[in-house]
């Protein structure tokens, strides 16, 4: 399995981050506890749909996403 990683968006771009959260909740890719439901927090969140982790990255700069390539191109192609 390889691995994927993709910039989203700006840190600031709220609208981009409101699209990615319903994109992984209409994809069935949900937060390891459920204080990540509502927004991602600054730092490093662990999403996982059966057993393939995505993990969802938000500095003061930018906001991306890493794991499987067919995870990663699955959310991107929702986007």
């Amino acid at each position: 399995m390889t691995m994927n990683r993709a910039e989203i968006c700006h840190a600031d771009d709220f609208d981009t981050m409101d699209r990615l959260q319903e994109v992984l909740a209409g994809l069935g890719i949900v937060a390891d506890d459920s204080w990540h439901d509502s927004e991602f927090g600054l730092g490093l969140t662990k999403l996982r749909k059966g057993d393939q982790v995505l993990t969802v990255f938000r500095d003061a700069w930018i906001v991306d996403i890493a794991g499987p390539d067919d995870l990663v191109n699955e959310v991107l192609a929702a986007l």
